[in-house]
């Protein structure tokens, strides 16, 4: 009778410990759900997006204002074209550039010393600004249509004056980089070696 006993005790001891260790090896294993990141809501999405749009124009607002375009332009209307006239020299100074709303930028252009405060609207491609006009009057210049991406330090797009037209490009020169001298402060006189000078 002791020995039945005894087995039942070892059985039931056993049985007991399996299911403990069972429990255990359940509880250390990764729980799929409480791991799997949260996904963004639509909210968060968003916010990011407007964030993302609001650091760039900022940013494009810092980079034109002060500025020079600097470039080259081309004509197209409609004849032959000579490659020794192809490209035209062009600039632009740029007072301020600020957004009022929506796509509604306002320039402030810089024309022979006099600022004309010019409102445009800013198109976007991604990250990247987009100058458009379409049928623009400037008064006392005509009007305009156009296209102008910027990009980093640079400036490309199409511009339209009535049947003329051509490409447009160049440089943004900012107004920190304006800043530098155009040619590099005066060395300092190095000692001359002793002996280098000859006596006559």
């Amino acid at each position: 009778m002791r020995i039945k006993t005894t087995v039942l005790l070892c059985l039931l001891a056993f049985q007991a410990t399996s299911i403990l260790l069972a429990q255990n090896a359940a509880d250390s294993e990764p729980d799929p759900v409480a791991d799997k990141p949260e996904k963004p809501s639509v909210a968060d999405i968003e916010q990011a997006k407007a964030d993302a749009r609001l650091a760039a124009e900022e940013a494009f607002s810092k980079l034109l204002t002060g500025a020079t375009l600097t470039g080259n332009f081309t004509v197209d209307d409609g004849g032959p074209v000579d490659p020794a006239k192809l490209l035209k020299p062009d600039r632009y100074e740029l007072a301020t550039v600020n957004k009022v709303k929506d796509d509604v930028w306002l320039f402030v252009y810089v024309h022979k010393g006099v600022p004309i405060p010019l409102t445009m609207r800013v198109l976007w491609a991604g990250s990247t600004p987009v100058l458009t006009l379409d049928e623009f009057t400037i008064a006392g210049m005509g009007t305009f249509s156009a296209r102008l991406m910027f990009h980093d330090n640079l400036y490309a797009g199409t511009w339209k004056h009535g049947q003329k037209g051509g490409l447009m490009f160049g440089r943004i020169e900012t107004a920190e980089s304006q800043k530098r001298p155009v040619f590099p402060a005066k060395a300092a006189p190095q000692p001359r070696e002793p002996g280098s000078d000859s006596q006559k």
